[in-house]
């Protein structure tokens, strides 16, 4: 995984490595390939790149995703991908799914 070109992590023989500060990242890699970013923040947001290669080391895939995260009030960041939230809202539940090349994302508020 890169975000802006830059490696942050990757997962290969079921061991990770980190090119970044593990702490500062504040990100997880699954054994499927799944990037979990904890505690975001508005510095999280960027161009994503996953790149998959084959057992023999040929590239099998590469797929880029912009993630964008907006809001802030009162120093806390909410992340809500959708740009018609214009009210930060509290304690957002971000909920992510990718299927067949396609990302869905949901961000819910229980009120």
């Amino acid at each position: 995984w890169q975000r802006d070109r830059k490696r942050l992590l990757q997962i290969k023989d079921k061991s990770v490595r980190y090119y970044v500060n593990k702490d500062q990242c504040r990100c997880n890699i699954f054994l499927n390939g799944t990037l979990q970013i904890e505690r975001v923040v508005k510095e999280d947001s960027g161009n994503y790149t996953v790149t998959v290669y084959q057992e023999d080391g040929k590239l099998k895939a590469e797929e880029d995703t912009m993630f964008i995260i907006q809001g802030e009030r009162h120093h806390l960041r909410r992340a809500c991908p959708f740009s018609s939230f214009s009210e930060p809202v509290p304690q957002p539940i971000l909920s992510g799914e990718c299927m067949n090349k396609n990302v869905s994302v949901k961000c819910e508020v229980k009120q």
